[in-house]
Order: C-alpha cells, then structure tokens, then sequence
C-alpha cells in the first residue's frame, strides 16, 4: 500500500466515523477505461464490492458524475444495487454524494445510511469539505508546499477527534476544543465563545495561546466584532488584515486588550439549526488563512458543535434523571451520583459525614391518605435540616435520606431528635380533618459506621429498619440492621 492509498484509507475512515456512515466510498476517474473505479472505502458491509465502478449517469453515483452536482437522497426505497458498489441489496435508507472539486481528477465522495433521515445539510457541508481534501490528495500535480499547506493531517485530526469525545465533563471539553492541533490549522491563538442560555448574550468561555486572557471580562459587541458579525450572520468570516484604514478591528470588542493579532478567521458552531457560539483563530501574521483553511475550520466547528450540544443534552437529561418529578428536588440519584465524591473529599480533609434515613412509622393515622400528600408534608417539614452543604432527597415511597456533611455523631443526633420533634409538631391537615404523622430514624456515620457510599446508604437504611422493629414509633436509631 502506497503512502497516498494509506492516506485515502485514513481520510475515508474518517468520514464514515464522523458521519457515522454504514459505507463512505470514494470514486475516482480510470481515464484508461473510461469509467469510475471504487478506489478506497470503509463499510460496515460484508457485501462491499472492492473492484466496483460505476459509468457516467448510471445510478445515483453516475448522476453525481454525470451532473457534477451534489445529491442527498433520504428516503432511500430502491433497491441497494442501483448504487454500484454493494453484491447484494442492504436495505439502504439514506445516500448523500458530492463530487470532487478538482479539475485534474473527477470523482465523488459517497456516504449512506440504514437509517431514514439521516443527513441534514450540515452532514453535506461536512462531506463537501472532505471532498476537498480528497481532491487535494488526489491531484498529484499540486506541489509539496500546497500538499502540506491544504491537505488535511487524519493522524491531527483524529487526535482531535479523539480529546473531544474523551472528554469526561464540560470543564475538560471547553479545555479540548482550543487545543486544535497546528497541524490542523496555521494560528497563533484560539478562542471560543458560546452564548450563555440564562443570560442569553454570548461569552468568551476559553482562549489559548493570548497567555493571560481575561475570561468572562471581554463583552462581546454583536455589531461591530468578528465574533459578533459571525453570531448575528450564522456564517464563517476570514479577515486577512484586521488592521484597517479606521484602525484595528477588533475581535470580541472595541474596548478588548491590545492583541497582536493581524490575521482572523471565525466558524460558527452550530447545531440543529440552533446557533451555539463561535470558534476562532488569530495569527499574527497577516492573509495566514485561506480559503482551504476555512473550509478545514468548519469541519472542525462542525464536531466541535455536536461535541457542545451532546454535552448539553446529558447535562439536562442528567438533570431530568435526578429530580423528583413529585417534590421538585433532588432524588436518590443524584445523592448517588455525588456521595462517592463527597466521602473522597471528606477523607482527604478529615471530616466526617452523617447520612439519617427517615421514614413515617406504621401507626400514623394516614392509612386514608393518599400517599403523594403524605410525601409533599414531610418534604416540606425536612427542607429547613437540609442547610448549607446538606443533602435532601427522596428514596421510595415517602421515605426521605438526608446527608449531613461535616457532621459528628453527637451533631447527626441532636438534628435528628429535632426532626422528630418537628414533624410530631407540624399539623397536617387535609379535606379539614387533621392527620398524626410519626417517624422513625436511622443513622450511619463515616467513617465511624461505614467507609463508603454504597455502605453508608445500607447502613443508614438498616439502622432505619432496626429503629421500626418494634412498632412503638418517634425511634431514632445508630445501630446497623444486625445490632452491631
């Protein structure tokens, strides 16, 4: 395998993984018989055919070639051997192809799907600037200085690639997304702005390569910035010389720091038709982006958009998964979802933790109750003893755990004889007749009772269980369900 079959590997690889793709196929001229020869492809297929071609006008591909015009088919209900390049038909359901922008070799880039609707036109901007690169690669009669300076470097990118999609929380991905590699793009800075969704205005979130730069300090002005004019516009913007005739024109804002910057370019990251931010890069040389460069940007603003947006989606269905739908706050798991990092921090600062299971006892006069009031009363009651760090949430039924951070055995005793007192206290009223509501409590502490999350839950639950043994009611126990 040659060094350019290896890179058309790669690239091709690439296409399929960031299009998520069933088959990406590149088609290339074989002037010797007159005919487009399959000359590199990755398919999850085992009915790929390798030594396929395709004549000018035949089938979907032959139209791309014939017209020299891209095609996004998405309701694929023909048979899977019109397109050329399958032994058998896959049950295909959507086909986008574009054609190679070269004049020294004619070709087009293939991708397909067994899903319906499965390209929008973003997916086509991302395949058209491949097909770029592709022709890139192809056209031998470029030289080495326009190779290197044009085509595009699958090891950086797949690096890239790589750091966005490993990134575990939203810290580490804002971090990734400006270390593009160089090899990627000529630029001396990075920066990225998104628009805040409470506040509604956008934000300079990172930078890279300003040194110091002054986060969160640098208003963004909508009319009169290269990041405010690709906000309001939706559309990527290159300036080859910011320093004009009425001076320096200004990145984020009229009143930014003084930047060496004398060259710009900005893509917006947009997803779903939903305008995210931007994603720029500076240079302190002037013209050192062009169209190529461009056209690289916006196939990483693309990723770069989907990587913020599937962020975003898990925050709020992360959000959803750890609310109670009945009280509005947090259930059992986000206590989950926190308490291993809580334990970790007080171990590594020498505190300790209490965790208190409270549950109503089986003599309180609410057998006619509907459970949801009864469960809204002690919520309400429980609330004022989850102060500061302190952790309420709901378990089963109208069974509540509250996590006290910071908290003795002596301390975790005295809120929980509070609790009791409370709720024996707070009248509950309901259709005008007034219900007794008794509780019982369970107690484990760290590290004294238990030295980890899934430990302490258990240990606090079994206390739980202990206390209600006996039916008497008001029990408050710190002993395991054993009586150890």
């Amino acid at each position: 395998m040659t060094n350019l079959e290896r890179d058309l590997f790669s690239l091709i690889t690439l296409v399929s993984n960031v299009t998520e793709a069933y088959s990406a196929c590149l088609f290339l001229e074989n002037k010797r018989r007159k005919t487009f020869q399959l000359t590199t492809y990755h398919s999850l297929s085992p009915y790929i055919l390798a030594d396929a071609s395709v004549d000018v006008g035949q089938g979907f591909m032959g139209w791309v070639l014939e017209n020299n015009e891209p095609l996004s088919v998405n309701q694929f209900d023909k048979d899977t051997l019109v397109l050329g390049y399958y032994s058998r038909n896959e049950d295909i359901k959507s086909f986008m192809a574009t054609p190679l922008p070269s004049s020294i070799n004619k070709g087009a880039l293939a991708i397909d799907s067994k899903k319906s609707w499965c390209f929008t036109s973003k997916d086509q901007k991302i395949l058209a600037g491949f097909a770029q690169q592709f022709a890139y690669l192809a056209d031998g009669a470029l030289t080495t200085v326009q190779v290197e300076r044009r085509s595009m470097n699958v090891p950086a990118f797949s690096r890239y690639l790589t750091s966005l999609r490993s990134s575990e929380n939203e810290g580490q991905l804002l971090n990734a997304i400006c270390q593009v590699p160089r090899e990627l793009l000529p630029f001396d800075a990075c920066f990225l702005v998104l628009i805040d969704e409470e506040a509604g205005y956008p934000r300079l979130v990172r930078t890279s390569g300003f040194g110091e730069l002054f986060l969160g300090e640098v208003a963004i002005s909508e009319h009169a910035s290269l990041a405010g004019y690709v906000l309001s516009k939706k559309e990527s913007l290159r300036l080859p010389d910011l320093k004009g005739k009425k001076g320096t024109r200004p990145l984020f804002h009229h009143d930014e720091p003084r930047l060496e910057a004398r060259s710009a370019a900005c893509l917006p990251l947009i997803s779903r038709g939903e305008i995210l931010g931007c994603l720029g890069f500076a240079s302190k040389r002037r013209a050192q982006f062009d169209a190529s460069s461009v056209q690289r940007g916006e196939i990483i603003a693309a990723l770069v958009a989907d990587a913020i947006a599937n962020r975003k989606n898990e925050l709020r269905w992360q959000a959803r998964l750890e609310i109670d739908p009945l009280t509005g706050d947090q259930n059992i798991e986000y206590l989950h979802s926190r308490l291993h990092e809580i334990i970790c921090e007080a171990e590594a600062k020498g505190r300790q933790l209490a965790l208190l299971s409270i549950a109503p006892d089986a003599s309180s006069e609410f057998d006619d109750t509907p459970e949801e009031e009864v469960i809204l009363h002690l919520s309400n009651s429980l609330k004022p003893f989850a102060a500061g760090n302190d952790i309420l949430v709901r378990h089963e039924g109208p069974r509540f755990l509250l996590l006290l951070q910071d908290s003795s055995q002596e301390y975790a005793e005295a809120v929980a004889e509070r609790i009791l007192h409370v709720v024996n206290h707070t009248p509950f009223y309901l259709g005008g007749r007034g219900s007794e509501i008794t509780i019982s409590i369970g107690a484990a502490c760290f590290p004294e009772t238990a030295q980890n999350s899934k430990n302490l839950i258990k240990s606090s639950l079994a206390a739980l269980s202990f206390a209600q043994k006996e039916g008497v009611g008001n029990q408050l126990c710190f002993m395991g369900g054993d009586g150890s």
